[in-house]
């Protein structure tokens, strides 16, 4: 398994889309908040993340 060097407060792109990331969890998915702060979206998969 790789490891993806990511961490909370990290800024990422999804989807084209840009994140902060709040949590790292050991199954190697990631909690996001969105640029406002106000939605986060939970268990993303670090792979399908772009680090920025």
């Amino acid at each position: 398994m790789a490891t993806i060097d990511l961490w909370p407060g990290d800024r990422v792109k999804w989807y084209k889309v840009e994140f902060t990331i709040n949590s790292t969890w050991q199954d190697d998915t990631v909690d996001l908040w969105d640029e406002d702060n106000d939605v986060m979206i939970e268990n993303v998969q670090a792979s399908e993340l772009e680090a920025i």
